[in-house]
Order: C-alpha cells, then structure tokens, then sequence
C-alpha cells in the first residue's frame, strides 16, 4: 500500500506516525525518567559536596603549612638584611645601642616580632626593645629550642629555619629563622608570632565550610565523621532542631561506608541522604560525609513534566503531520535539483541548467542554489585556470632547476670536491664547525716566479699559469688531497679532512701526490721551453704533519674553509728553505713515510717563532726492495735517476758510458772551433 503512495505521501505519513509513536512513548516514559534524572542529579551534587569537603580539608591542613613557607621564605630575606645592616653599622662605628634601636624600629614597622644577633661566641648583644642580652648554647640539653641555630656560628648551616613551636620561656607560638654573619661568625636570628596561624585554622576549617555549605537552602544538613565513626562536624547549635538532628537509620551506613570507601544513598521521607567517603590528594581516607539534600519539591516538577509531555505530544503530532506536508511540497524537488546538478558537475563538469530556476527562489534554498551556481561556476573556472597554471609552474620550474644546476656546478669549481660534498651532503647545506685534528700540509711554489712574469707576455703568462695550476689540481685531486687556496703561483693543499684515511695514509698520499706534482712540472718545463717559453720552470715543495685547526673561518657576509695554526707555518717555512725542484719533508712526516721512500736528510734550517733548529728530508725517490739501487742526481739542464734494482748494469753502462763519449767530441768540436 505504501509502496504506491508517492514519496510525499509517504514522508507526511512516515514523520505523522513517528511524532505520534514518539510522543506517546515520551508521555509514559518522561515521569518515570524526570524522576531518576532528579534523584541521580541530587545524589552527584551529594558526591560533588563530599569532593568539596575533602578539598576542603586537605587546604584546611596544606595552606597553614604554605603560608608558613612563605613568611620563612620572608624571615630569610629579613634576616640577611639585618647580618647586612649589622656588619655595615659596625663598621661605621654606630654603639650598640644605636643599633639596637634601628633593630626596633625596623621590626615595629614589619611583621616580625624580635631581632636577636650575636657575637663569635654566641652572646646576643644586639637585640630589639629592652630584653636582656642573651647567650646561645650548642646543648639542646640546656637549650631544646635555641641550641639548633648554633650550628650558624660554626659555620655547618647558613641558614636554620625553625618550624612554629612554643617557647620554653612563655609558651607563646613563635616561629624563628636564623642566618650566618656576612662580616664574622654570628647568629642573626629574628622571630615571628605566630597566633595568626590558630585564626588562619578557624577561618578555613570545616566548620567554616560546612557553615557556608548550609547558608542556602540546597542542602539541608551536613555531619562529618572521622575514620572512628566519631562526629566530628555537624551543623551550628542555633540551626533547625529537625536539621542538626541525625537519625541511626542515617548514621547505621557510615561505617559500611568507612570500611568499603564507597558512597551510599537513602531516601526517607522527604530527604535523600548521601554518605560518601572523604579522601585526601594521595587516597588516604580521611572519614565520611553525610549530606542530607532535600527532594519534597520533587514529587510537584514530576507532575508538571507529566502534563508538560501530555500537551507537547499532542501538538508535536499536529504539527509534524502539517510539517512533513509542506516539507514534501515545497522542499523535496528543488533539493533534487540541486543534488541532480551537483552530479551533473562532478561526473560531466558540466552546470544543470535547472539550477537556474530554484536559484530565483527567495528562500533558504534559493540561496543555497545560488552559492552552489556560484561555487560551481568557480570550480569550472579554477580546474581550467589550475590547469594552466601547473603547465606554467612546472615550466619555470624546471628552468630554475636547471638554473640551479648551471649555478651549482659554477660552485663546484671553486669547492674542493670533498669540501663540495661535505657542503651539499644529502641536497641540503651542512654546517662544517672548526675543529682540531692531525693534517698533512703541503705548499708548492713556483721558483723565481717574479722573473719568468718579467720575461714573457701577460697573456702567455695567464696561459702558463693556469696551466701550471691545472696540472697541480689534478694531480691533488687524484690523490685525494683538500685544495685549500691558489696564492698566486702557489699551491697550498692538505690530507685528513674533510675525509681522512688515517694519518700514516694520509702522509704518504701527499708524500706520493708531492713527487707526482715535481714529474708533472718536469714535463711542463720541457713542454714550455719546446714552445718558446725560455724561462726554466721549476717548483719547491714542503710537507709537514701535524695538528691545525680546520674549519670555516671568516665574517658572517663571507667564510672561508681553510686550517690554520703553527703547523701550517712549518710547512710554509720548510717549502721556502727546499732547493728548487726538490720535495722538503718534516721530521713528522718522514717518520710516516720513510718505509715508502728514499731521502737525504739535510741540514737543520732555524724557523722564524721556533727556539729549536727544524731538521728536514729531502725526498728522493720512491724506495725499492734493494736498500740504495735507486741514483738520484738534478742540476741545471741534468736529470739523471738509475734504479739499479730493476734496470739492466751493462745497459746502464752503455748508456752512460756513450753520454760522456758524446759531451767529450762536443766539447772538442767547441774547442777546435774557439782555437780556429
């Protein structure tokens, strides 16, 4: 039957018959529930009273104890105070008595009571008003009270802070705090009345709370037992006889309460009693509460809920038939227009032209069409423009990334590879600290480099350099060396950082990298002599191992990478006193690489800062397996090395032997002809 009603019909009858399903039910229902939600809701603020009562306590017992802590906190201070004003005003030579009455004026404007300061040996001759002098003693037998604050003399405490205790002299509350002389072993100690903590006491306990509790008419009684069972808290005597008057079937519960720690209720009469255990902050139980709320006003809210929920279902069921009616005529089918042309935009992207009609409404729903045109309009847009724009981004986004890669491997050229790497580790910048370790510096310079720049072209000059540096860059990158800086002709290089394969390695690395560096520089002087160039082209290179300090170096516009320290200088120093086209080495590093080559120790050279003459090396060659095979001789136009443990004796003779016989009938050619 139902099936054939149209989907108006059906939503008027659907929401008819559910308001009148509901309402009915609501009617049974609504006393029965108004009813426990009351009695529930009293019997929380019951627990919630018991809560407040237990907060209570604990600030009844805690905030004395604070307020204690405070003023010693302030006792202390005064106490350091007046050590300060003592050693000064005895220093300015004021008497005693002066003293002791600035002593009294200070404490008669502020909250302390007495003032008492001693000498070395404990006698209290300064002191407020006109109390006799008196003497500390380290007995607690003869002083149980005073004898703590002797341990300031002796000078075990600075500070001494007494808890509030009575006076053996006239059992008066008094709290004291003692502190140590500024100027010489005394106790300065002032002291405070502390009365003030029993109304403190008075004022925040539970009978003041339990009084306030009852002030209004929520709560008709309040008694609080202790863990005894014991009454301990109960309402005023002056309060209604009914109300200050418990029951034994009230307090009959208490102890089950007090054994078990959970809250119980009972109604009787026009009452409802909640006996709820009182806990401190850590759970320790303190006693019980029992909190008699009235509920006589209950009964008359249940009967008006019951005739409020009557007259509600009636005209919720009138108005929910009349409701589902207009609902289905006048809002169903422009909702289906909308959803119609929602779909027709996210399946098509196309807007539904019907939208338009329900768009020219006035209502709620006519403003919903018209934000869902406009957004709709706006999503068509943006997918066009979106897409546009991403065509557009990526394209410049890949020109800067190209453009970055141009400038990125501009940079690398300026980098040493391990500084670049370091640098841009992971694609990202890496911080490099300064940081001490163990280095092998090497320093090359050209010989007589002024005189070969006098001698020849600036532009053959820029060639020849930049040529000269290429070659020594990749011998250095070859090797795995660190190029620190070009200095003009000069090469300055380093083995152990960023990357270091251990000191001894890294010494004969360099060591290894130096003689490849002075073979490379023999073939550029007979490369350059066979193109012109008439200046010979020679190098001095200087090792030297030992610790700097590597690490970025410079201002915040502009760092360097660079090591510095007295090693660095050595090396400096050993590269300028090396005969030209030769390899100088420092004691340090010969030590690591002597296994690796053959070397001639020179003469000690004196360094500029070193009190002690610097012994060197000069490197030879690469050793061989025969100790000596290796011959080894350089001078101007001559170059001459035999390793007599791999070449052939009767070759080396031959060779040797047909050299001289050739430099003779030179020579006789030369001389025939000057005679001639």
């Amino acid at each position: 039957m139902l099936a054939k009603l149209s989907f108006a019909s059906r939503l008027v009858a659907l929401i008819t018959g559910s308001v009148v399903t509901s309402t009915l039910l609501a009617s049974g229902l609504s006393a029965w529930s108004f009813y426990e939600d009351n009695i529930a809701e009293i019997e929380r603020q019951g627990l919630t009273v018991a809560r407040v009562l237990a907060r209570a306590y604990a600030v009844a017992n805690q905030t004395p104890k604070d307020v204690e802590q405070v003023i010693a906190k302030h006792m202390v201070v005064a106490a350091t105070g007046f050590a300060e004003f003592v050693a000064a005003a005895e220093k300015a030579g004021y008497t005693p008595a002066q003293i002791n009455d600035r002593l009294t004026r200070a404490v008669d404007e502020s909250i302390l009571d007495e003032v008492w300061i001693t000498d070395e040996k404990g006698l209290a001759y300064l002191h407020t008003k006109t109390s006799p002098n008196f003497q500390f003693s380290p007995s607690a037998t003869q002083q149980p009270q005073a004898h703590q604050f002797w341990s300031l003399l002796t000078g075990q405490n600075k500070v001494v802070v007494q808890e509030i205790q009575k006076r053996e002299i006239d059992n008066e509350k008094f709290k004291y705090v003692g502190v140590g002389g500024v100027d010489k072993p005394r106790i300065v100690e002032v002291g405070y009345n502390a009365r003030y903590f029993d109304s403190l006491a008075e004022q925040i306990g539970l009978q003041r709370i339990v009084d306030n509790l009852l002030a209004g008419d929520e709560i008709d009684a309040i008694f609080i037992f202790d863990t005894g069972s014991r009454l301990i808290v109960s309402p005023r005597p002056n309060a209604e006889p009914e109300t200050a008057k418990i029951s034994d079937a009230e307090t009959a519960p208490v102890t089950d309460v007090l054994r078990t720690a959970k809250p119980k209720s009972m109604i009787s009469q026009s009452v409802l009693s909640v006996i709820a255990p009182i806990h401190r902050e850590d759970g320790a139980l303190l006693g019980a509460a029992l909190i008699r709320l009235p509920v006589k006003r209950l009964g008359e809210h249940v009967r008006a809920q019951l005739q409020l929920a009557l007259a509600i279902s009636v005209l919720t069921s009138v108005a929910g038939a009349a409701m589902a009616a207009w609902i289905a005529r006048r809002q169903t089918a422009p909702i289906g227009t909308i959803t119609r042309a929602a779909r027709n935009v996210e399946q098509d992207n196309m807007l539904d032209e019907g939208i338009s009609e329900v768009a020219a409404r006035n209502d709620e729903l006519g403003q919903l069409a018209r934000v869902f045109r406009t957004m709709a309009q706006d999503f068509l847009t943006r997918e066009k423009t979106l897409d546009a724009l991403v065509v557009q981004r990526t394209a410049a986004l890949e020109e800067k990334n190209g453009e970055l890669e141009r400038l990125s491997a501009r940079l690398s050229k300026y980098l040493s590879p391990q500084l670049y790497e370091t640098l841009f580790r992971g694609g990202r910048v890496a911080p490099i600290s300064a940081q001490r370790k163990k280095l092998t510096i090497l320093f090359a310079d050209i010989v007589s480099f002024s005189e070969i720049a006098e001698n020849i072209e600036a532009e053959d000059l820029t060639r020849v350099l930049n040529e000269f540096l290429n070659e020594m860059a990749e011998v250095a990158l070859k090797h795995g060396a660190t190029i620190d800086k070009y200095m003009g002709d000069a090469v300055m290089a380093f083995f152990g950082d960023p990357k270091t394969r251990g000191v001894r390695e890294d010494a004969r690395a360099c060591v290894l990298m130096a003689m490849e560096m002075l073979a490379a520089t023999r073939e550029l002087d007979r490369k350059w002599r066979e193109s012109g160039v008439g200046c010979p082209l020679q190098i001095r290179i200087g090792v030297n191992t030992g610790y700097c300090t590597v690490g970025d170096f410079g201002s915040q516009q502009r760092m360097d990478y660079t090591i510095i320290g007295h090693q660095v200088n050595l090396a400096a120093r050993i590269q300028k006193a090396a005969d030209p086209n030769s390899i100088f080495l420092s004691q340090e590093t010969y030590a690591l690489v002597k296994d690796l080559i053959i070397a001639q120790e020179q003469a000690p050279i004196a360094v500029k800062g070193i009190h002690a003459p610097v012994q060197t090396y000069k490197a030879i060659g690469p050793a061989t397996t025969d100790e000596g095979a290796v011959i080894y001789e350089e001078s101007t136009g001559v170059v001459l090395k035999v390793d007599l443990g791999a070449a052939n004796r009767e070759d080396v003779r031959r060779i040797l032997t047909a050299a001289l016989a050739q430099l003779e009938s030179k020579n006789a050619a030369r001389l025939d002809e000057l005679q001639n």
